[in-house]
Order: structure tokens, then sequence, then C-alpha cells
């Protein structure tokens, strides 16, 4: 994706040259001065302040397995699923006081599984029934200022009352808006939903070969295909006019990948074969790549949140810094990161094999930490984790 020459305000990001001196161009002077100082991710030692926030654990993560949803606006709560010995289902869970606020109880804790998100003060998610298959499943929302819960929808049954198949992704919460991917015919046809979480009113926005939406800013985007098996591109559809909409130009080139993560400002993607991240700090900045795992190492996630960015690999958990461009690995191995507009919420991966382990759990609040920078001279060569 780098370094092909273009006539564009790519062209001094990338290293490219038309061959004739030209004026610098008022877009590419801001593309420029849109890019910290750091060209590539690069591994740095962690500093007093993430040591000591990765070593302080959410007390009631060691109850139970408490899986992190997302976090309340001023990072005091964070919104989980658990199953606990004397609760399990899903919960608000105060990180100062350590009060859990039960939402909604799992019928077949058994069986019954949560994943969503949050955003505002809504938290969304899609709850199953089934460990054998994650496609009958209810979409819920509940709003954390006034305790309503809403039933959003749920999967929709094929012949022989069976669901068909989704994919199985977290909704993606976004001011009053929340919006999913589920299955509704064969041959992998998929449609969007958008709920508008005031009026409740849900509604379908396209249908066809689509993958899992998120939004950007007042942008719903989803990956989608003409055919099954074929490589996707982005598409979007506007919160503002109802239809569908023209792409912020760091989205366009994107193809092949589920994996974005946008603010609506900066934006991070993997390339199709998982194996490399992209970022751009501006939605009119051409991505870059920063960074490149060794052979053998796949990413299988990736979150963000203010400042900072974080992936998982088939190794470990790292986070990183969008303004210095140091990362640090944050689990001893696997583990996950949920990312959040206020902090990341980190879990180490399980040290016993039960149905449901413990997964201590660590809040990174990125006010709250330093970072170190990446040396000064660097070249645009990757940075292997």
């Amino acid at each position: 994706m780098l370094g092909v020459c273009a006539l564009s305000g790519a062209l001094a990001l990338a290293g490219c040259s038309t061959g004739t001196p030209q004026a610098t161009r008022p877009g590419q002077r801001q593309a420029a001065a849109a890019w910290p100082a750091w060209s590539t991710l690069c591994p740095v030692q962690p500093t007093a302040s993430l040591t000591a926030a990765l070593a302080r654990t959410v007390p009631a993560s060691l109850n139970g397995e408490v899986i992190p949803l997302g976090m309340s606006a001023n990072g005091q709560t964070a919104f989980v699923s658990a199953w606990t010995s004397g609760f399990s289902g899903v919960a608000a869970l105060n990180l100062v006081t350590g009060r859990v606020r039960h939402i909604q109880r799992f019928q077949n804790p058994q069986d019954d599984q949560a994943d969503g998100a949050s955003g505002g003060q809504w938290l969304v998610w899609e709850e199953t029934y089934s460990l054998s298959t994650l496609d009958n499943f209810t979409v819920y929302a509940w709003n954390s200022a006034t305790g309503r819960l809403l039933t959003l929808g749920h999967s929709l049954n094929g012949p022989r009352n069976t669901p068909w198949p989704s994919p199985w992704h977290p909704p993606a919460v976004s001011g009053d808006y929340a919006a999913w991917a589920q299955g509704y015919g064969p041959d992998g046809e998929v449609e969007i939903k958008l709920a508008n979480l005031t009026t409740g009113r849900v509604r379908v926005i396209r249908q066809g070969h689509t993958q899992p939406p998120f939004f950007d800013g007042n942008l719903v985007v989803w990956p989608e295909s003409d055919r099954p098996g074929a490589q996707t591109t982005l598409q979007a559809f506007s919160l503002k006019t109802m239809k569908l909409a023209a792409l912020p130009e760091v989205m366009r080139p994107v193809h092949g990948t589920e994996f974005v993560a946008t603010d609506g400002t900066r934006t991070a993607f993997l390339n199709p074969d998982m194996t490399s991240l992209f970022y751009s700090p501006a939605q009119d900045v051409r991505a870059r790549e920063v960074l490149r795992l060794p052979a053998g190492d796949y990413f299988s996630a990736l979150a963000m949140s203010s400042g900072t960015l974080a992936w998982t690999t088939t190794a470990a958990t790292y986070v990183a810094s969008t303004q210095t461009g140091g990362y640090v690995q944050v689990t001893p191995e696997y583990g996950d990161a949920t990312g959040s507009d206020s902090a990341v919420m980190i879990s180490d991966a399980s040290s016993e094999k039960v149905a449901h382990p413990v997964l201590p759990l660590h809040v990174l609040i990125p006010t709250h930490i330093t970072w170190p920078s990446c040396p000064a001279a660097r070249g645009r060569s990757t940075t292997r984790a």
C-alpha cells in the first residue's frame, strides 16, 4: 500500500517523487503536519507509570470469569459479562468502589454468553444461548443513565427453524446509535441493521455479502463484497442524510479486512493476511504500514483508545502510544485488549483450563501513563514485534 507513486498529497508521506519539482500544496503541508514524529512503531521499555498500572488488578476479576465489554465515558465503570459464584450475566462494575450492578442475568449460565460494546451512556450486546453455535442471539441495549433495558432484535430463522449463519462480532455503538450484522438468507447473505437507541427504531440499511459494521464519526462503515469469498471493500452510510455516503480518504484503499479501528480522526487497520498494521493520524491522510509481525505470527484483534492503540497476536497483547510510537507487551502471552474513549482494559490469559477461568483485568488510563519516544533516527523499515 505504501511506496506507490500517485499524484496526491500522499507523495510526501510515501517518499515518492514525480521527477518534476513542485510547490507544496496546502493539503500536503497539512498531511505532513498531521503525522507525529515517529514513522514506525518501536518496542520500548515500560515506564514506571505503565508498570504500576499493569501491577494493579481489578479485584472483582479474581472472583470468577469477567470479560470486559466496554466502559463508561468517565472511566469509572466497566461493563462486563461475568460468571461468578453469586451472579452470571451482564453487569456494570464500579472500578472505584467494586460494586457490581446487575443488568441482566443469564437464564442458563452454562451456555449463555454475551459480547458487546459501549458508547456514550449506552451498552449494547448480543446474547447467545449455545456453546455449539453463535447464530441464535438476541440484541439488547441498556441505558446506564436511566437503567432502561431495550430488546433491539434477534437472529432470523431459515429452513427448519434454524437461524441463518451470522458473522460473530459485537454490535457497534456510537452516541444514540447501534449497528450490527446478521444473516438473513443462504450463501452468506448478511444484512446491516441500524438502531436509534433513543426511539428504539431499527432499520435495515444494507443487504448482501456484508460483514460487521463500525462507526466513524457520523458514518456507519462495513466491509462488503459482490460475491461469497471475494475480497471486501468498505462501504458507508451517513447518519445525517440516512443514505449511502462517500468514504473518508483514509478508508478508500482498505480491502480484504474487517479489522478496522477508528475514533473519527485516527484510523488503524490490518492487512488481509493479518500480518501488518497500518495507521493514519487523520481522515485525509493515507495510512502507513507501521508494524509488521515476524514470520509465523498473526494479529487476532485490534482496539483503539485515547492516544493509544492496542492489538493481540498469536504471541501476546501489546499497547502503543500514538503520540510517541513506542509500544510495550502488556500480557505474558495471548490475552486481550478492549478499547474505549477513556481507557484500555487488558485481560490476561487464563492460567487454568476450566469452563469459566479467572482472567485478571487491568485498566490503563492513557492520561495517567507516560511513554518514551522512539529513537529519532529511524528509517522507514517496518518494526517487528
